[in-house]
């Protein structure tokens, strides 16, 4: 794709926050977590006075129940997450948790299929764990594709996109994934650490995969069938034209999906609104 063909959001996009019926604010501002602390700090830029206090809790009880292998009660979940919150918070890969953390998730490297790079936990807890858990950017979905997506995902957020298991992952993925493979979920979550590496950024399964999803695009912007924020924030990232023009459809979704409370979502209001208002930050808009 050349440099004409991307595009960025446009005017519609730069006046969308102020289309909102509610003010994300009167919602996040009463968000007492890792998600809170950060859209105050990187969204709104309200940081609040007490949220250095509450970050050092928060940091202090999250290292408190790191294990000695560097896991969260040897459980991928649970570890991976706890990493994302990590990030939230602004440590990066020089923690010495968030190193340890991501030295755990490596020794669960594996092959899936005769395909190299793949992970799996041996934790016969994590495939009922991860298919309860709506938390992050990652949902419910095969286990496999789950684990290893989000891995990728983790270590491109701590600028760790040279590492060696993780392009071994991304080659891989370019050798065999199509977006048709698995199911929703599954799809989204491929397509989202395509869309983001380096590797496959501008590849032809970044390129088929878009266009899978455009295939199931309605009128009023939603996708069928896809988690509507999961995808709404995992197109963000992309500059890709045919993820720009979506991204700018499911716009008037945002806004009528938006809570009185000023958030987004039902079953997991503090994920769907950071992927909300992430995304926005993303595509330029500002908060």
């Amino acid at each position: 794709m050349t440099e004409n063909e991307k595009i960025g959001c446009g005017s519609d996009m730069m006046s969308l926050m102020d289309r909102l019926r509610v003010d994300p604010a009167e919602y996040v501002l009463g968000v007492e977590s890792p998600i809170g602390i950060y859209l105050r700090r990187e969204i709104l830029k309200k940081e609040e006075k007490s949220d250095s206090k509450l970050e050092k809790e928060i940091h202090e009880k999250m290292v408190a129940g790191q294990s000695a292998d560097g896991s969260w009660n040897q459980l991928f979940v649970e570890t991976a997450n706890n990493l994302w919150n990590l990030a939230l918070l602004g440590y990066d890969e020089a923690s010495e948790s968030v190193d340890k953390g991501l030295k755990w998730l490596l020794s669960n490297q594996t092959q899936y299929r005769g395909y190299s790079g793949f992970f799996c936990s041996s934790n016969r807890k994590d495939p009922s764990l991860m298919r309860s858990t709506f938390y992050g950017e990652f949902g419910p979905g095969c286990t496999i594709f789950y684990q290893t997506a989000y891995v990728v995902h983790l270590f491109h957020i701590f600028g760790l996109d040279n590492d060696k298991h993780i392009q071994t992952t991304v080659k891989s993925y370019l050798r065999f994934w199509r977006p048709d493979w698995c199911g929703a979920w599954c799809t989204i979550k491929v397509l989202r650490i395509l869309v983001e590496h380096p590797l496959s950024s501008e590849s032809e399964q970044v390129e088929s995969g878009l266009k899978h999803l455009a295939a199931t695009q309605s009128k009023m912007g939603a996708w069928k069938g896809f988690p509507f924020f999961h995808t709404f924030h995992a197109l963000s990232r992309s500059h890709n034209i045919l993820a720009n023009r979506q991204f700018e459809k499911a716009a008037q979704s945002v806004v009528k999906r938006q809570n009185r409370d000023g958030s987004w979502g039902k079953k997991a209001i503090e994920t769907e609104t950071f992927l909300v208002l992430d995304a926005l930050k993303n595509s330029g808009n500002s908060v």
